[in-house]
């Protein structure tokens, strides 16, 4: 009898053994997978920027063709044991300087809305950021044209003025009637391509109960400055 007792606890120590060591064995490749992941999407990302800046290939929702293009190359470069290729690559995204892309406006303008995230939490409840239509830096940041206007309050924590996108732009993943854009044409309310003057910004604030309107400038396509309009 107490052998028999014996045995059975023997054979569940056994299958809880087996039962933890697939539990780990599955952890442990989980793990790898992702990790691989995401360190194989950093270096797709770091590589993008050694490429021409094309709107095309910047979408938001999934990953654009040139991107996976990229990680595929990458795997297979792995896969190859292609050690040569590898230590070049890591060699070319080491020491990227943004400055030195085509990208380097894109960059310089994100960098500004973080500027603008540090403002006081006092200065932010009472005012708005307008950026004009013809920064194409901002309005072409994506493929996806129709996400452009929630980069401002996504970074910011400020409010934007002025940021519904123009009638029948193209956007490369349609949403025409999503993001909540029907509920704007409820309200009749539209945009336009042409510059808005202080007055009219302004007005717009006051109705929306703002003081004050940071307006995106840019200078000499080098970099961005803000003007400030007290209403």
């Amino acid at each position: 009898m107490k052998m028999l007792l014996k045995i059975k606890f023997n054979f569940k120590f056994v299958l809880f053994l087996i039962l933890i060591s697939i539990s780990i064995l599955f952890s442990i490749k989980h793990t790898l997978v992702a990790s691989s992941h995401f360190i194989l999407g950093n270096i797709a990302v770091r590589e993008s920027f050694l490429y021409e800046n094309n709107i095309n290939y910047k979408g938001t929702h999934e990953p654009g063709r040139r991107f996976m293009n990229l990680i595929s190359e990458n795997i297979l470069t792995i896969k190859n044991l292609n050690f040569l290729e590898m230590k070049e690559s890591f060699k070319k995204i080491k020491n990227i300087d943004v400055n030195k892309t085509e990208y380097y406006l894109e960059y310089a303008l994100i960098n500004k809305l973080i500027e603008l995230s540090d403002l006081p939490v006092s200065e932010k409840k009472i005012s708005a950021i307008y950026i004009p239509k013809n920064i194409s830096t901002y309005w072409n940041i994506s493929c996806d044209r129709l996400m452009a206007p929630f980069i401002v309050p996504a970074i910011t924590n400020i409010i934007m003025l002025g940021g519904l996108p123009i009638d029948n732009i193209e956007s490369c993943y349609g949403h025409r009637r999503e993001y909540g854009y029907a509920r704007y044409r409820e309200y009749n309310k539209s945009s336009s391509v042409n510059h808005l003057n202080p007055q009219i910004l302004c007005k717009m604030a006051k109705k929306e109960g703002l003081k004050k309107i940071i307006e995106l400038i840019q200078v000499e396509k080098k970099y961005f400055d803000t003007i400030i309009h007290n209403c």
